[in-house]
Formats: C-alpha cells, structure tokens, sequence
C-alpha cells in the first residue's frame, strides 16, 4: 500500500479514521499545510501498512472504529510492531475512555470537535516530543548498560527512601527480585547490620533531608539477605540534590568484601491456642513471622482453604498453592512487604471440585512471649459479592447502553455539521452562507446535548447550568468577529432538565441568541447580552436580552411569520410554556420563555 509523497513534506502521517467525511475533510487540511497524509478505515490496513515498512511519521487515531479492534486496542499492536507516535482525536472523552488512554503510550488526545488549527498543533508538538524521546532513550540505554554492569551493588531511592532503581549486583545481595521492591520502602529489604554490635544500621535523613547532604561511607557492615545469609560490605551513600540544593534523590552503594558468608540460624516457635480461636465462625490463622511457619488454623479455616490441620501445622504458609492463584498470592505478598500488614485485600480460593470463596484477608503481627507472630483473618464475602456484582452488572449494562446511544447521536450530528461545513466552502452568496452557519449552530445546539450527558453520571437529565455556558461559548466563537465588542452576562440557576425537553429549550436558546449576535449589534457597534435562567415554585424561566437596536417596526415578533421566531413558537408550545417579548427602538429587546418544571403527559 504506496503513501501519498509530498515533496518536502513535514510529515508523513497515517490517518486512522472509519468516518469518510470527517477523514477526507482531516486529510484535506493536513495536506494543504504540507503533511503527506495516508487514510485507512480499519485496524486491518492500519496493522498492514505498519508491518509493511511504510514511513509513518506519526499516526492520527480514532478510537470508535467500526472493527473487530478499537482504536485503544489497535494502538497496543502497533506500539508492538513500531515505536511510532500515536495522536487521538475522538469523539469520546467519558472518564473510562480517558483512564484506558492514559495507560497506553501516546502523544495527546484531541476532541473531534476541536479546530484543525488546534490539531495541527499537537502533531507539530508530538512529532517534537517523540523526535527528543528518541535521543533521550538512546543515552538512558547506555547508562543502564553501565548501571546493571557494575560491580557493586547499587540502590537509588526517593528522598523518602522508596526504591526507585536497583541492579542485579543488590538484588544478589539481597535475595529479591525487581518488581518485588520498586517503589518500596527499602527498609522492608534492607537488613544492615554494624559488624560488631550487630545492632541494626537506621537511616535518620529518611526523616530529615538536611541531615545528608554529603557523600558519607561506612566499613564493617554486614547485609542479612531474605534467606539469612551474611554479607560484609563496605556502604557509600550520597545525596541527589536540585538546583536548589535540596535533596531529590539518594544512592547507596554496597561493595562486597572477600568474607565467607554465615548463615543465619532460625528460631524455634512454639504453638499457641486459645478457646475464642478454635470457636470463631471466622477463618483465622497463626503463623511464625519469620519463616511464615504456620502453628494453628482454626476449623472455619480448614472449611474455606480445605486445610486438614493435621497436615497443616508445621509448614510454610507458600506451600499452600494448590488453592490459590498464585499471582494474587504474589500480590498480597507485595501488599505485605510494604505495608507489613494485610488490611482487607481480597483473595479468591477455588476448590477441586468448582467451589469457591471470597475473602477478605486481614493480618496482625503480635508479640508472645518475646516472640513475633501472625494472626491471620479470612473473611467470607462470597454471598456479599456475588449480590452486588449482580447489582453492578445491571447497572452497568444499562449505562454502557445508554452512554453508547449517546455517543451514536452525538457523532451522526457531527457528521451532519461536516458535511454542511464542507458544502459551504462551495457557497459564494453570503446569504447562503449564513443559512448554513445557522443551520450548523442548530445542530451544534442539539450535539451539546448528547455530549452532556454522555459525559454525566446522570443519564436521564441535562445540568442546564453546564450545559448552556458550552452553548454561549460556542456561539461566541462561530458568530463573534470581535469578543471586544460583544459581552455575555450569564447568570444562571443549578438546574436539571430531562432531555426531552433540553432539546427544545436548547433550540430556542440557539435561535435567541443567533439573533442577538447577527442583529442587534450592526456596524460593528458593542453591547451586552444577557442570559438568565431561574427556577421559581414549580416553573423555569429563561430570558434572554440586549441593549442593541431594537425590532424593527415591521417585525411583529410573537405574530409574525419569520422562521426563526415561528420556530421558537413552535418549541415554547412543545414544552407547554409562554413566549412574551418587550422592544423599543434603541433600547434593546428582551424574552422571556416561561415552561412548568414538571411535564405533565
């Protein structure tokens, strides 16, 4: 599949987009700013002209394809096959769509609706990002090379001692793997002792950044690793600091030292019992702190886990597998190591024959005795759950519907608009002109709608306080040639409305203020329009009004048959309201539309 070349061209981009007026008009626009523009409509020939070797410089990507792949999922692939930058423009911008983007890599989200001026920037921004990305990746591939390549052990934490980077060398020293430390407390890895007094190494700048400010270095330490074996090293710690000699970063440095290593001998326990344990309808355990050594379960516990406590106690608690997943048992293992307490995380035990529970796991380390233990609690929430899944699926399923219908409508009326707006670019008569502007604000009007709600946790009304500010901005922007001269005084009560009769009320309101825009400011003469909306007892009033020149004599404004008002007629009777108006030459002119709240069927 050749591109589309452009001599000198800024760019090469690939359009990703299953709307056939929206991308001829996009690809059009790029064009003439001298971008090379290739379209595709589906993930398929997405997929094929990236494995094929094409020059993409960037790819322009909708996220509502009508395909076996979204947009989100489609980018995914493609950053498998090639690091290329990804831009979205999308008509959806719900909070789940923008949460499931910000995990993915790419270089910005722009609304459908924005100007193409506004896309054009992005792009210029995002082919310079992934242009810096690239140099900045190559140097930080040679400083890893080096970093896992020392000899010595190393650590970077944050200013609150939080692992931020470690290589192989300390993991070694350690006994840990990667993922099971980054962004933790390193003091839940890290075993240091002085040599002599054996008394554990603290680290007091953790809590006062201004107690390390130089490079200090420490002989004659001793690193206890996970499975108790002995280290000497000698430790260099030295500060990161900003412009501002502030600390931002530490690195500890641990160079191993030609000792023989000695093993750490464990502990005995000693089992403990107690009548409250052994009656309790809840799940409980005790384990030994140290080597996770369980000394009791309870019969709650043999019931869930199918334990035999016969068979149980005297064992580790890790070679328990066969009734767990073994991946959310390496997740509360993390949880632990950090928190050094499990405060309710749940856990899902699967039985042989297809039963399962769901608990919540809940841990309290304890002293008896001079010895550290484990109490762990089970909580059985299996029938709680399974409750509210049912509740929330319901829910869901009649959101997701209901936010699907909403999205549908608002982008066929964006497609409406973008064939009215490129069929005005071959319209010279002014008048025609403005007939098409009027009848794209219409539906711009009726689109804000949709996108209110689609974006709301309300699905069934409008926010009109919301709503009608978007309205006034966006005509402001289409109609106002000078925002110098014509000023909006919005003032506006918090009120819902069922869609039903927000679109009519949205129409009207349209109608209005066009009106105000295109003629009660001629010559360039400035003003104020104002915009009130209140809700008294059980009815909304909305008034609309200038200080312009007024209704010519001739128009008879609630009688008369000119469209627009014949149209707002129309629409204050559909919402069983009243239509009252008061002009005076040079004074301006002033509406008011009354309708009850409440809709009587």
């Amino acid at each position: 599949m050749p591109a589309t070349e452009i001599k000198h061209s800024l760019g090469h981009i690939l359009l990703v987009e299953d709307e056939a007026i929206l991308a001829v008009s996009q690809a059009e626009f790029l064009k003439l700013k001298g971008y090379s523009v290739q379209h595709v409509s589906n993930s398929l020939d997405a997929l094929d002209f990236v494995s094929s070797g094409e020059k993409a410089d960037l790819i322009l990507m909708d996220i509502n394809l009508s395909d076996k792949l979204d947009g989100i999922q489609l980018a995914k692939k493609i950053l498998e096959i090639k690091e290329i930058p990804i831009l979205f423009v999308s008509g959806y911008s719900d909070q789940k769509i923008l949460n499931r983007v910000a995990d993915l890599k790419h270089y910005g989200f722009v609304p459908k609706i924005s100007s193409p001026d506004i896309i054009e920037c992005m792009i210029k921004s995002a082919l310079k990002l992934h242009q810096v990305e690239q140099s900045l990746a190559f140097r930080e591939k040679e400083l890893r090379i080096t970093f896992e390549a020392m000899g010595d052990a190393v650590i970077v934490l944050t200013p609150e001692g939080q692992v931020r980077d470690i290589n192989q060398k300390a993991l070694d020293l350690l006994g840990y793997q990667k993922q099971e430390m980054v962004n933790k407390d390193i003091t839940s890895f890290l075993f240091l002792i002085q040599s002599d007094s054996r008394v554990r190494v603290a680290y007091p700048f953790l809590n006062n950044s201004k107690l390390l400010l130089e490079t200090k270095r420490k002989n004659e330490l001793i690193i206890i690793s996970r499975n108790g074996r002995e280290t000497n090293v000698t430790e260099t710690v030295s500060p990161i600091l900003d412009a501002n000699k502030n600390l931002s970063g530490i690195v500890i440095v641990f160079r191993e030292n030609p000792e023989t290593p000695v093993l750490v001998p464990p502990k005995d326990s000693e089992s403990l019992y107690a009548k409250v344990f052994q009656l309790s309808p809840i799940a409980m355990a005790i384990s030994t702190i140290k080597e996770g050594t369980y000394l009791d379960i309870n019969p709650a516990m043999e019931t869930i886990f199918q334990f035999e406590k016969e068979k149980v106690i005297g064992r580790r608690t890790d070679e328990f597998k066969e009734w767990s997943n073994p991946e959310q048992i390496q997740r509360l293992n993390a949880v632990y190591q950090q928190n050094g307490r499990l405060a309710g995380e749940r856990m899902s035990v699967k039985h042989p024959d297809g039963k399962h529970y769901e608990v919540l796991v809940f841990s309290q380390a304890m002293d008896i005795s001079g010895e550290r233990f484990v109490l762990w609690i089970n909580l059985d929430v299996t029938k709680i759950l399974d409750i509210e899944g049912r509740l929330a699926k319901s829910l869901e399923e009649k959101d997701v519907l209901l936010k699907e219908l909403q999205h549908r409508v608002k982008n066929t009326l964006a497609i409406i608009s973008g064939l009215l707006n490129l069929e005005s670019f071959k319209v010279e008569n002014e008048l025609a002109k403005q007939s098409f502007l009027n009848a794209q604000s219409r539906i711009m009007s009726m689109s804000k709608v949709y996108e209110n709600l689609y974006q709301s946790e309300d699905l069934e009304s409008v926010d009109l306080r919301k709503y009608i500010e978007d309205l006034v901005y966006s005509l402001h922007d289409i109609f106002v040639l000078n925002p110098s001269k014509i000023k909006f005084d919005v003032k506006l009560d918090d009120i819902r409305l069922d869609l039903k009769r927000t679109l009519p009320l949205g129409l009207i309101l349209n109608e209005l203020l066009t009106n105000a825009l295109k003629y009660a400011y001629p010559n360039d003469t400035s003003g104020d329009i104002r915009i009130q909306l209140t809700q008294s007892n059980d009815h909304i009033q909305l008034t609309v009004g200038d200080d312009g020149v007024g209704l010519p004599e001739s128009v008879n404004i609630e009688k008369g048959n000119h469209f627009g008002y014949e149209l707002i007629r129309s629409l204050t009777s559909q919402l069983k309201g009243v239509f009252s108006s008061i002009s005076k030459k040079g004074e301006g002119l002033n509406i008011i539309i009354s309708f009850p709240i409440h809709q009587k069927e």
